[in-house]
């Protein structure tokens, strides 16, 4: 029997999946769902995403969606080809009711994370910032899950275990996770279709806070603190900003970073965890006035931090010894 499915998603992660789809004569793709194209860079040009681009070449119908799913997009897809899924992977929607009931068998989704620890849009993020502190080691997954109205808290179809590196910037945990799923998804698929396996309930509550959608305040650091992570006669960061965002959040919770070397092993996780996207950053004074810093790579020697790559605003990267006598 072949299953008819349709794919939502904006990027190479749902494109790695329908390729996988589309070449097992057991599923069609009907058609796609993704967002709207967007002006991208400095010179603002209208591009396409990786998913839209690529129905476009493979002549499948790809429907557009903007701010939100809405009547609109409700009345073409009646119209549409019946569908016996729904896969989800890297959209970015929140899924109204009407269409987890559209697909005759069930609406999928594929989240990286080890359901349900790190429920929402950053799962990787979140999972490479936490690993090894408190009771987080390096394990995590990726899961395929049958969606309901919950965020994330669907019936899990199968979880496929593995370890983070401690190398990974989120494009590695991210790459490993997905390319892990794909050599599994058709038959994952084909099997719950033809009831070979058996779904496990989720629990309600999460035990870890919800990996929400991160912005460029998250990701800083004030360099007073920086600086007393530097130093090694200076214990733990006790300063707070106003505005009590994630990372200067965490560097004083007690319940994540109990001593110095705690709090050095969170920065450490966050220049990997935030790379390439939000960045680790902070604000220095130089003698040309304050300037953001980027901070690429650090590590610990001892009850030290010690930073490594850097970027000050309007200069090139470079190590941090060859910059930072230039700092006032």
């Amino acid at each position: 029997m072949q299953y008819k499915i349709a794919l939502a998603g904006s990027s190479q992660y749902t494109v790695m999946m329908a390729k996988i789809l589309q070449k097992d004569p057991r599923f069609e793709i009907c058609y796609t769902l993704s967002p709207t194209p967007k002006l991208i860079g400095r010179q603002q040009v209208l591009t396409k995403n990786p998913l839209q681009g690529w129905s476009e070449k493979e002549n499948i119908t790809s429907f557009s969606v903007e701010k939100k799913i809405d009547d609109t997009l409700r009345d073409q897809l009646s119209i549409a080809s019946k569908i016996d899924f729904l896969l989800v992977v890297d959209f970015g929607y929140l899924i109204p009711s009407w269409l987890l009931k559209l697909p005759k068998i069930a609406p999928l989704n594929i989240h990286p994370s080890l359901l349900p620890k790190w429920r929402g849009s950053s799962p990787g993020q979140f999972c490479l910032l936490f690993r090894g502190l408190g009771q987080e080691n390096a394990q995590s997954a990726v899961t395929i899950m049958i969606m309901n109205e919950g965020l994330d808290q669907g019936p899990i179809v199968a979880q496929l275990t593995f370890n983070c590196k401690a190398n990974w910037t989120q494009k590695e945990y991210y790459q490993h996770a997905f390319t892990l799923i794909a050599e599994k998804l058709s038959d994952l698929i084909n099997d719950l279709a033809d009831k070979k396996i058996k779904i496990q309930k989720q629990p309600v509550e999460s035990p870890t806070m919800i990996a929400r959608r991160l912005d460029k305040e998250d990701s800083f650091i004030d360099w007073q603190d920086l600086q007393r992570l530097m130093d090694t006669n200076l214990e733990k960061v006790h300063s707070l900003r106003d505005d009590n965002k994630l990372l200067n959040n965490l560097l004083v919770d007690n319940e994540v970073c109990k001593d110095k070397a705690e709090q050095i092993k969170l920065v450490i996780n966050a220049s990997r965890a935030f790379s390439p996207w939000p960045g680790l950053w902070t604000n220095v004074k130089t003698n040309h006035g304050e300037k953001r810093m980027k901070i690429f790579s650090c590590h610990a020697n001892k009850n030290q931090l010690i930073l490594d790559q850097v970027q000050i605003e309007g200069k090139n990267p470079c190590l941090f010894n060859e910059c930072k006598n230039a700092l006032s």
